[in-house]
């Protein structure tokens, strides 16, 4: 048993906080979940057409190790048509969720003692994969004041001649906010190899949706279909890779996962095919629901120093409240019955903060904030 590395391995609070939101609605107990980024939106019809196709159809043995050719296709195309990038269908890999994709990525580019930098905050399984492959993570930290922003500035002088990756998230679990064009073009003059998590792609409220690819073109884009069309439980996501790394990155994934699931990668085929109106009806959903928490985060008190402009998140200062979100978030839970996610799992300096998901039903945020309201009216 490596128990060394077992012991460096944290928890992933949020999922802590999950289960104990479980283990209290077992009881009895009325929760509201506002603390994990999962769509509620019922999976489009034609995602569920697909599906049925596949199965009446007997399409749902092993695919290719790289993915169904129709699938990548259609994701080449759309890069093309939404981006105006070139992407060859032979550059793209069908994974079992984005999580895969970012764990063959980083098998792909680092060794033992390698260093990879993270921007903070960030997503919490990224520090936790670095150490399970024996490489060292470096923090670069954003501010609240700057719209976490990447100053370029610093950044240029934080980056050394040891560091093999940089990893960005864009837009940003847990911020919800979009790295500026100027700050993308500039990520592409480093030297250093590139791995841009771009799960929430598409979910733009201010600004129109932007890839790595348009400034770096061997850049890796991890990608995948759960939160843009709420295909969380299908388990599909993908990679996009420089064509000198295709085959040593399709040998690794033959060797363990297979190939991604058949009939997620035909029912994708299906939410590619989601007309315009339809996603334009699901963004004007998230707008409102975002523009309603902002608007009663704020209205109660809470530290709101920037806007987020993308994905389903707000990250709210708490620092008036706690100095340790965890037993805050634990603290909420327990007294109100509100399950929010503790900004310690998205980096040290963030121990103060929580995120707030707006990726349910306006109902359910209501009753959420109004929980929170309560919580702050009577227990702080």
């Amino acid at each position: 048993m490596n128990n060394k590395l077992l012991s460096l391995i944290k928890p992933f609070y949020v999922m802590e906080i999950l289960e104990k939101a479980q283990e209290l609605e077992k009881g009895g107990k009325n929760i509201t979940h506002l603390e994990i980024g999962e769509p509620t939106y019922k999976v489009h019809e034609l995602i569920r057409r697909h599906a049925k196709l596949s199965i009446n159809k007997g399409k749902d043995k092993y695919s290719s190790s790289l993915g169904l050719l129709s699938l990548r296709k259609k994701i080449a195309d759309r890069y093309k048509a939404k981006f105006g990038v070139e992407v060859s269908e032979n550059e793209v890999i069908l994974t079992t969720g984005s999580s895969a994709a970012l764990i063959l990525a980083l098998i792909s580019l680092i060794k033992n003692k390698d260093q990879v930098v993270l921007v903070e905050p960030y997503y919490p399984c990224y520090p936790q994969l670095i150490k399970i492959l024996g490489g060292k993570v470096r923090v670069f930290k954003t501010h609240a004041k700057d719209g976490y922003q990447i100053d370029t500035n610093k950044l240029k002088k934080f980056i050394n001649k040891e560091d093999k990756v940089l990893i960005i998230n864009s837009p940003s679990n847990p911020t919800g906010v979009s790295q500026k064009d100027d700050v993308l073009s500039f990520l592409s003059t480093l030297k250093i190899n590139i791995i841009s998590d771009e799960i929430y792609q598409g979910l733009s409220y201010i600004h129109s949706p932007d890839t790595m690819l348009k400034y770096k073109s061997d850049a890796i884009i991890i990608n995948g279909f759960s939160k843009f069309y709420s295909m969380t439980g299908w388990r599909l996501g993908y990679l996009i890779v420089p064509k000198n790394l295709i085959r040593g990155v399709q040998k690794l994934h033959q060797n363990m996962y297979i190939c991604a699931p058949t009939i997620s990668q035909n029912a994708a085929i299906g939410a590619l095919s989601i007309s315009d109106n339809d996603i334009n009806k699901m963004l004007d959903g998230y707008k409102k629901k975002r523009e309603y928490m902002i608007s009663n985060l704020i209205d109660m008190g809470i530290s709101l120093p920037y806007i987020p402009d993308s994905a389903f998140y707000v990250f709210a200062d708490m620092s008036k409240f706690t100095n340790d979100s965890l037993s805050l978030s634990m603290d909420i839970l327990e007294s109100v019955g509100l399950g929010v996610a503790p900004g310690i799992d998205f980096g040290p300096s963030f121990k103060k903060y929580v995120r707030f998901s707006y990726s349910s039903s306006l109902k359910n945020i209501q009753i959420g904030l109004d929980k929170m309201r309560e919580y702050i009216k009577e227990y702080t």
